[in-house]
């Protein structure tokens, strides 16, 4: 209907006023008509638009209290663990006197294993309300974790009592449960914890962790049936979660029933909800029980008969990368993006959320690492960053440029960057994994060790995150926890050689030799070349720990006999043990025995060049040695010895040239490389040695060794503050370490710092551990200096000019200086 003039004048004047009422409202007021939409919203079941109001709400009044707290509630429920708990936090920054936020973040943080983010919440909300029930378990369980940090199992257990009587009163508790049931599990009280466990499941059916639990106490019992029947269920309620899925499969390969385990994935991939991980889950089971073909077979097949084929042809290309047709892999992936360039544009602003879309998202990041592993690594990070500007959560990309920056000594950056990607994915153990290395790097131990211990949780004790673990806590001179990690590993994967080689190793450090003898057994059942080596060496090993010379060499000389590569290794213990034996002639025999059938033997030369070297024959031996290099170049040990002969007869030019020509002709000079920079540091050339070591970091910056000799130049021979600082990033790490020569490095660092009580705190041990050493000295005494503590520096100072005579170093000019500037004080 057509208005007239003067209506039109009228509804002009209507809206005019509406604009003017509306200009009259306060953002505030704006802000709570928001609120109270969305809350209206969330009664109606329709949470997607409620969350929008709610956003709206904080655009208008960021401090808008009970919106971002119903917001936060809602993400919760919804499972948005990472949102719900930067909302949470965003309360906390604005109104920290708020019980539920508190509470909340401290609960969110024992889940993730975060105990210094559970510890400052949790204790807040103690002392905010001190008798909920809430705040009671979360306290208990902080003090819980923190009493087997301290190695304090007596503590542990009083608060695990604690939790015990808590549960009664609060059974819907989750934490408390677990503490309760993870008391139960490291006492042994098998039946005790699977009561707690069934009990836990009948209210919360839902939880994944405790279905592994069970699980963890079947593998205990070893089970087998009942294992079984967990993981069915297991992958019934929780088809999303690959990890279950593929114990399951490996169930049955266990009991050698692979036609089950096809016969089960293809009837995953059939079903009516299946999506891409479906079938490529069979793809993958293909590719592990059958092979390549078979993987690749069923792949093509995927590409012919499904419309969005992205994904498959993306594992199409990292077949053929992997089968060494990098080139054309490489061609194919860059090809499959451009095609698929066009339609990305023309998707809708959500595309982000698409599958399609995360599919391309995920094959950049198999071009990613193609790029990184042909060397590449500057495109590799182009794709990381392209792919993290269009998914910022992108937790693969996450994950790869995490790594890059702990191998950049920047782990804060990284750790932010894996925060995010567990945000998204909570229980990756390879985030977890990186998240303990960037601690590492950092210096904080501890921290990396609660990491590598979600690792092997998250990962269901998953061999390589249990042997990291374990290595850890030997580090840590934690031994009995070690064993305790990799006998779990071993209830899980029974037959894994890794396993059990390592948790014989450790019992025979600790000289339980039964354990030993039961684990040798256990390798030799399975039937495998490498575990039977590894059964026959430690069973000499045992023999010659008890002393047992006569026995040790009767069972050598036995294998020395078998054929195959393992008797070489045999023969060459055999050769050791008679040495030790002071058997000489008996040795020298054997070996020349042996070289007379087979003359070319590496391990035989190399025998006899070090027979040799006993008799003081040390020209037939370097003999011996140069040509064992011409076969091998770089070999560590024949050049460190044959450098060592050269060096002690007085022929430093030639030994120097055969470290140049060995750098020249080793494929991987590494071993070269180091002595090399170890002649430059003998010869005064400071930046020299820098250079290389600079070199070798950049190739591997994990190298401990590098990593110190790396720093402990820079620090001693530069001065700038930009040299310091990048000695103080490369060495981090070092802030925990009892090895003297690491301790020095880092304590002369904290001195250069200004960090005095620090320096000393490292110092102190590291003169203890290398008393005959003129820096260290030095170093401890200019930090006594440093101190005001005049008369240990003076004596200190002294000693270290002693030890240092009339070695030409800067360093000892300045300990003259400060020793006459003592004077009488």
């Amino acid at each position: 209907m057509k208005l007239s003039r003067k209506s039109g004048r009228l509804a002009a004047l209507m809206l005019s006023a509406t604009l003017v009422l509306a200009a009259c409202q306060t953002s505030e007021e704006r802000a709570q008509e928001h609120f109270e939409s969305g809350m209206a919203l969330l009664e109606q079941g329709d949470v997607a638009r409620a969350l929008v109001e709610f956003r709206n709400v904080f655009k208008l009044d960021p401090l808008h209290k009970e919106a971002r707290l119903t917001y936060a509630r809602t993400q919760l429920e919804n499972e948005a663990y990472g949102d719900a708990y930067s909302q949470y936090l965003r309360v906390v920054e604005q109104f920290p006197d708020t019980f539920e936020a508190r509470i909340e973040l401290a609960e969110m943080a024992i889940n993730a294993r975060n105990w210094e983010e559970a510890e400052r919440h949790g204790r807040a909300a103690a002392e905010l309300d001190a008798d909920n029930p809430r705040a009671r378990i979360v306290i208990t369980a902080l003090d819980y974790a923190k009493a087997f940090r301290d190695d304090n199992p007596v503590a542990a257990a009083d608060e695990a009592l604690k939790a015990r009587d808590l549960l009664e009163e609060n059974p819907e508790s989750l934490i408390a449960r677990q503490v309760v049931i993870d008391q139960y599990l490291r006492s042994g009280d098998l039946d005790a914890a699977m009561a707690a466990v069934e009990t836990g499941l009948e209210i919360h059916p839902d939880v994944f962790e405790l279905h592994s639990t069970k699980l963890q106490i079947q593998a205990n019992r070893q089970d087998m049936d009942a294992i079984g029947g967990t993981l069915r269920t297991m992958v019934d309620r929780f088809p999303a979660n690959e990890d279950t899925r593929r114990m399951l499969i490996a169930y049955y390969i266990e009991r050698d029933d692979l036609d089950s385990a096809e016969a089960y994935l293809r009837e995953l991939a059939a079903a009516e909800n299946a999506g891409k991980d479906e079938k490529l889950t069979v793809v993958r089971f293909l590719r592990e029980t059958k092979g390549l073909v078979a993987a690749r077979t069923e792949l093509e097949r995927l590409v012919d008969t499904e419309e969005d084929d992205i994904a498959y042809r993306a594992l199409l290309a990292s077949i053929a990368f992997e089968e060494g047709d990098r080139a054309k892999a490489i061609s194919d992936m860059e090809a499959l993006l451009d095609a698929t360039a066009a339609a990305d544009e023309a998707e809708a602003e959500d595309a982000a959320e698409s599958e399609t879309k995360q599919d391309r998202l995920r094959a950049r990041v198999v071009l990613a690492r193609m790029l990184l592993e042909t060397g590449n690594t500057v495109g590799a990070r182009a794709q990381v960053e392209e792919i993290l500007q269009d998914d910022p959560t992108n937790v693969d990309a996450l994950k790869m440029r995490a790594a890059w920056l702990i191998d950049e000594d920047k782990p804060d950056d990284a750790i932010l960057d894996l925060r995010a990607a567990l945000a998204e994915q909570p229980r990756d153990a390879d985030i977890m994994t990186l998240m303990a290395s960037a601690h590492e790097r950092a210096g904080s131990r501890d921290l990396a060790g609660e990491r590598y211990a979600m690792a092997v949780e998250v990962s269901m004790q998953a061999p390589a995150e249990s042997l990291r673990y374990a290595q850890y806590l030997v580090q840590e001179e934690r031994v009995p926890a070690a064993k305790a990690v990799l006998t779990e590993a071993l209830n899980r994967a029974p037959n894994n050689i890794d396993l059990l080689q390592n948790l014989a190793i450790l019992h025979v450090q600790t000289e339980d030799w039964n354990e030993v003898t039961r684990l040798v057994w256990r390798l030799r059942a399975l039937e495998d070349e490498r575990a039977t080596a590894i059964a026959n060496g430690l069973e000499a090993d045992v023999m010659l720990r008890q002393e047992r010379v006569d026995d040790t060499i009767q069972f050598l000389e036995g294998l020395a006999q078998e054929d195959g590569s393992s008797s070489e290794a045999a023969l060459a213990a055999l050769v050791q043990t008679r040495v030790r034996a002071g058997q000489i002639d008996d040795a020298r025999g054997l070996v020349e025995r042996r070289l007379a059938e087979n003359p070319d033997s590496r391990i035989l030369r190399y025998l006899r060049a070090g027979l040799h070297m006993l008799d003081g024959d040390r020209d037939a031996a370097a003999e011996i040695y140069s040509a064992l290099l011409d076969e091998v170049p770089g070999h560590p040990r024949v050049m460190r010895t044959l450098f060592a002969i050269l060096m002690a007869e007085g022929r430093q030019d030639e030994a120097r040239a055969m470290v140049d020509a060995q750098i020249e002709a080793a494929p991987e000079p590494i071993a070269a490389l180091l002595l090399k920079a170890e002649i430059l540091e003998r010869d005064r050339d400071f930046e020299g040695a820098i250079a290389i070591y600079e070199d070798l970091y950049a190739q591997n910056s994990n190298n401990l060794l590098v990593a110190n000799n790396l720093a402990s130049l820079i620090t001693t021979h530069r001065d700038s503050a930009e040299d310091l600082e990048r000695a103080y990033n490369i060495a981090r790490r070092l802030s925990s370490a009892d090895i003297p020569a690491l301790q020095d490095t880092y304590g002369w660092i904290a001195y250069r710092r200004g960090n005095y009580e620090e320096a000393l705190e490292h110092l102190e041990p590291a003169a203890a551990g290398l008393p005959e050493h003129a820096l260290v000295q030095y170093h401890l005494g200019m930090t006594y200096h440093a101190l005001n503590r005049t008369s240990e520096a003076r004596a200190t100072l002294t000693r270290a000019l002693e030890l240092a005579g009339d070695e030409p170093l800067p360093q000892f000019d300045r300990a003259r200086e400060v020793l006459e500037g003592m004077g009488n004080e």
